[in-house]
This record gives C-alpha cells, sequence and structure tokens, in this order.
C-alpha cells in the first residue's frame, strides 16, 4: 500500500483528465494484480504491459519489482499520457525506464506496438471478460436463453472496463465463454513473442478450469501467482453467466464448465451464477463475491 499512498496526491491532481476506468491503486484488483507481480519474477527483465491505465503497475513493476524497462498501451489514447506524467512526478528517476506507446492501441495491434513486442520477456494485462450488453449477437443469444430478463441498462463512464464487444472476437473458440479479448491477446503474443511469458489478471466467475485449458490450449503452462476473493462489481452485469449456464442445461457440457459465485467473502458458501443473479435481481448491493487470480503463463514451446 506504500506506492498506492504515494500516488495519490498525483492521482488527485489529475482526477479531471483522467477516465474512471484507470486503476485506482486502492482497488483489490490492482491490490491482487500487484501482489502476483510481485512473484513473477520480473526483475532485470523487459515488461511490455497491455492496458496501462493511470500508470500505477508501471511505478510497481519499475520500483517493487525491479523490471530493466516497461512499455505500456491502451486501448485509450489518454492513458499513455497520463502513465507517462505520473511516472515522471512520482519517480523521476525511474522515468527513463518507462516508454510508453502513444495512441489508442488495441490489444498489441498497430506498428509501434508490434515492433515492442517480439522484444518483451513478460507481457501482463487485466482484460475485460464480459460481453458488451450493447452488443448485437450477444442480446440474441441472452434473448434466447433468458427472454426474461431486462436488456442492457445505462452506459456507464466506465463501460470498456467491465465489457468487451463480443461479436468482433467470435471467431476464437473461447470467445463462448467470455474469453475472447483475452484469447486475441493469447494468440497475437504467440505469434510476435512466442518465448515471453504472460502475466494476467482474471475473474474466475467462467471457472478456475476454463481459465486453466485457455491458456494450455495456447501453449502455456499455467501457474497461479495470487488469488483473492473480491465483491462483484456493482457496474458489471452478469446475465452472460446466467446464459451460459442456462445453454449448457442438459446438453452434458455443464460437466465441463460451472460458473463460480459465492455468497460470503471467504467462498464457503458457492453460488450458481442463476443464483446470484436472482440475488443481484433482488438488491443490486446484495452480498455476491467471486474469486480473481493472477496467472501466469510459461510458454511450452
Amino acid at each position: 500500500m506504500q506506492l498506492a499512498n504515494m500516488l495519490t496526491p498525483t492521482l488527485d491532481d489529475a482526477r479531471a483528465s483522467m477516465p474512471s476506468f484507470a486503476f485506482d491503486p486502492f482497488d483489490p484488483w490492482t491490490v491482487t494484480f500487484q501482489a502476483g507481480l510481485e512473484c513473477a519474477g520480473l526483475s532485470g527483465r523487459r515488461v511490455y504491459e497491455v492496458g496501462v491505465g493511470s500508470g500505477t503497475n508501471v511505478l510497481f513493476m519499475l520500483r517493487d519489482c525491479a523490471a530493466s524497462l516497461v512499455l505500456g498501451s491502451d486501448l485509450d489514447p489518454r492513458l499513455p499520457v497520463l502513465a507517462q506524467q505520473v511516472v515522471t512526478e512520482v519517480a523521476p528517476g525511474l522515468a527513463d525506464r518507462f516508454r510508453p506507446i502513444q495512441g489508442s492501441v488495441s490489444l498489441v495491434n498497430g506498428p509501434a506496438a508490434r515492433a515492442e513486442v517480439p522484444l518483451a520477456d513478460v507481457v501482463v494485462a487485466c482484460l475485460p471478460q464480459v460481453p458488451d450488453p450493447e452488443d448485437t449477437m450477444y442480446a440474441r443469444f441472452r434473448g434466447a436463453q433468458l427472454p426474461t430478463a431486462a436488456g442492457a441498462g445505462p452506459r456507464v463512464d466506465d463501460h470498456v472496463a467491465h465489457y468487451y464487444p463480443w461479436a468482433e472476437f467470435n471467431d476464437h473458440p473461447f470467445n463462448a465463454v467470455g474469453l475472447g479479448l483475452i484469447e486475441a491477446l493469447l494468440s497475437q503474443v504467440r505469434a510476435y513473442a512466442p518465448r515471453a511469458e504472460v502475466v494476467l489478471n482474471l475473474a474466475g466467475r467462467i471457472g478456475r478450469d476454463s481459465l486453466l485449458r485457455l491458456l494450455r490450449a495456447h501453449h502455456y503452462r499455467p501457474e497461479e501467482l495470487a488469488s483473492r476473493i473480491v465483491r462483484q462489481d456493482e457496474s458489471t452485469d452478469i446475465s452472460f453467466f446466467r446464459a451460459l449456464e442456462a445453454a449448457m442445461r442438459g446438453t452434458g457440457g455443464e460437466k465441463d464448465f460451472a460458473c463460480e459465485f459465492y455468497a460470503d467473502p471467504e467462498g464457503r458458501t458457492p453460488l450458481s451464477a442463476r443464483a446470484a443473479g436472482e440475488l443481484l435481481d433482488a438488491d443490486p448491493t446484495a452480498p455476491v463475491y467471486h474469486e480473481i487470480c493472477v496467472l501466469r503463463g510459461h510458454p511450452c514451446d
């Protein structure tokens, strides 16, 4: 938490220009991600962060993990600029070890990102795993499985941090369980940097087995670095997971797939996605929890 305390004044000063989906250093997702990064053996290594946010993780990897160089890009073109400003103001002695990729970069697409990623020892990311409720393909799927479910709610400011465009990644098999964006990243990293490790901050709502299968399918040996049970974010609609459960029912596929929610912060009382959704329908502030875990993928070949 020491780094978070150092960052607070700088982030407060930059609040007017910082979008709300940039990482909050006190957020449990960020705290868990950094616990995993601390165990990832980044000392002396070159790291590329997909989704650089406010630069909170950049500072952590440079100062606490002793990475030799961190590069970072983001879908929002304001964030690499902000991250560079934060690193320069908070730790000017480290600024020359951070190289932001300017502009809007989706995953590692674009010439600047593709030039740098092959040089990375490690690629780190925390990406959305829930289809956008406004996505037409997802709306049809939800309507077929949950005909009485409400449609998409009001679009929140940090919409991009919670959801990804489902139809755009439908050529990736794991898109069927909400992992299309992450699978696309893994495919790109395997293509451009086949020897690089990946470190991913992932929600376990889809079930840990699905996350492990994804890594193994792309020839990574998975290793858990950190985990924590957190409260379900009120801003993220979980009807996708209810629809998946409904689609699997009676197919035999439910033996290999199970959503994982909990009624308590210790994870002692499992909930199905249907039960979790019904609790949240009745009260959006109901105590519903899920695991987040930081997984490292070691390239197998």
